[in-house]
């Protein structure tokens, strides 16, 4: 049995190339800033980089050749724009100054942060935040106006692609009302659902707050903020906790039961009642 390999499901351009290195590195995630595993792909004329899309199934195991892996999940990478992952790094360092992108892709918990700098070409930083030079150094400072607008755009250019699609796939049960049985629904109406949908998704890899500003922007009404309805990592880690500790102190603190009351037979309170008010026979011997 080897539990040391992985499964994973990749499209044939991602290892066509002869020069092509694959790598598993582990990244900040943008939206709850815990760690995620993401691809690396390196070759002589780009680089890329791709999310780690994992599918884990109990009692699960792959045959592969004669051996049997005995870790069962799928790994499927699909291509993710570094822009999201670069963004919250841009609030932190470069809000109220201008700073070098070097020095903002500096994580010590995570070293390979820096090398999202190989797969993201210093022009698309502009979406995001405004350039300012000094000689030969090149500094960027957040923009927020930008990037809320590169945001929206991709919100909309998203829905178009949702509403092309058919089927129950492109609707999301979370964001779609449901509909009456033969009850058709008007364009600008499946235009709000696929641009909710859409806004569903993108908002996936955004923070809380930059997720309600871009509700805003997109004109949602406020009982229609998606954002509202996520909760960060640390409060569901801490929900997690206390239901740990709840359960542990119910499985293991001992109840106190009271004591259960003697059953007297009838010959003993036959034997009693007789005995009473009778001398016990030490009292025959007392002066």
């Amino acid at each position: 049995m080897s539990s040391n390999k992985f499964f994973f499901i990749l499209k044939d351009s991602l290892i066509e190339s002869d020069d092509a290195s694959l790598n598993v590195i582990s990244l900040r995630n943008p939206a709850t800033r815990n760690q995620s595993k993401y691809l690396l792909r390196r070759t002589a004329k780009s680089n890329a980089l791709y999310e780690m899309n994992c599918f884990n199934e109990q009692n699960r195991s792959w045959f592969i050749n004669e051996s049997v892996c005995s870790n069962g999940k799928i790994f499927l990478p699909t291509p993710v724009d570094p822009l999201f992952l670069v963004l919250p790094y841009l609030i932190e360092t470069c809000s109220e100054r201008a700073v070098p992108l070097e020095q903002v892709l500096i994580d010590d918990q995570f070293p390979a942060t820096s090398s999202l700098a190989d797969v993201l070409p210093s022009s698309r930083l502009c979406l995001l935040a405004d350039e300012k030079r000094a000689g030969t150094i090149l500094a960027y400072k957040y923009n927020e106006s930008k990037t809320l607008e590169w945001l929206e755009a991709r919100c909309r250019r998203l829905s178009k692609v949702v509403s092309r699609q058919e089927g129950p796939a492109a609707r999301s049960l979370n964001y779609v009302k449901e509909e009456k049985e033969n009850e058709a629904v008007d364009s600008e109406e499946n235009e709000k659902t696929a641009l909710l949908t859409a806004y569903g998704i993108i908002s996936d890899y955004l923070s809380l707050e930059l997720g309600r500003k871009l509700s805003a922007a997109l004109g949602f009404p406020e009982d229609e903020n998606i954002s509202k309805k996520r909760k960060s990592a640390a409060d569901l880690e801490s929900a997690v906790v206390k239901k740990i500790k709840k359960e542990e102190v119910h499985n293991t603190t001992p109840v106190k039961l009271p004591a259960a009351e003697k059953k007297v037979s009838a010959k003993a309170k036959a034997l009693a009642k007789a005995a009473s008010g009778s001398k016990s026979i030490s009292s025959f011997f007392k002066k």
